[in-house]
């Protein structure tokens, strides 16, 4: 919640969270991507657990990684303008030091990026900021599927919890329980697309969290009462276990 909304004004804002130590080097990787490709930061959210997991990884080849590089300008430095709109919301991005002009700050700003209080200037500058996100929700928001296909009870998760959720859902299947895993990388946006869909065909959705209870409420405004969503938070500083996760599993079976 800090990441969507600890600012003092109103943007879209990208977030992705690994859930284990290769995870964290694959969306770096999209991270720098989506920053390039939209102009926007990118937040990787990593919780504790992850940044303190040691494990052997297979890292690809260099020339086997997607590298996107930012759309920068045709036209020359005089008649650029950094901040116009385009149809994809998204200007081209001069390199400084190329010659291309830059006024930054942090307040609202007009076109050239000087500050404004023009409400003909602000309100097409934040729908632009909105709209470069909203038109590429389906190439922004990412999950995984684990064993969905036939699942009757969904685990919803993200971070470490879902290395946790997973092993309980395999565990599950073998008792019988057709369990399933929809693993958030995309925090925000939060992938409305891919959860809403899931919630209208299973009995239960479970969403265990590291906390009192955040993800869990975007779950809930997206269900409108379609099916039970049931939490599972744990606060004591420790990991969700997938042994927690299997009960609660076997327990809402």
């Amino acid at each position: 919640m800090q990441s969507r909304w600890g600012t003092h004004g109103d943007h879209p804002v990208i977030v992705l969270a690994p859930s284990s130590v290769r995870d964290s080097f694959d969306i770096t990787v999209k991270a720098f991507n989506f920053s390039e490709r939209y102009r926007t930061p990118v937040i990787v959210l990593t919780d504790e657990v992850v940044a303190h997991t040691r494990e052997k990884v297979v890292l690809p080849d260099p020339d086997q990684i997607e590298v996107l590089d930012r759309i920068k300008p045709t036209m020359p430095p005089e008649w650029y303008i950094p901040y116009e709109d385009t149809s994809r919301g998204v200007p081209p991005m001069g390199i400084f030091g190329d010659g291309y002009r830059y006024h930054v700050t942090g307040l609202i700003h007009d076109v050239r990026g000087f500050p404004t209080a023009r409400a003909d200037e602000i309100e097409p500058f934040l729908n632009r900021l909105f709209r470069k996100i909203s038109q590429n929700f389906h190439a922004i928001q990412l999950v995984e599927h684990h064993l969905t296909e036939d699942a009757e009870i969904i685990v919803i998760a993200y971070g470490s919890v879902a290395r946790s959720a997973k092993r309980a859902v395999i565990d599950a299947r073998g008792r019988g329980i057709k369990a399933g895993l929809l693993q958030l990388i995309t925090v925000w946006p939060f992938p409305r697309q891919h959860v809403e869909p899931l919630l209208s065909r299973v009995r239960v959705a479970l969403v265990p969290e590291m906390n009192m209870g955040q993800v869990s409420r975007e779950v809930k405004r997206v269900n409108e009462g379609v099916t039970r969503v049931t939490t599972l938070n744990r606060i004591d500083g420790r990991m969700i276990t997938p042994r927690q996760i299997y009960e609660r599993l076997i327990r809402e079976s």
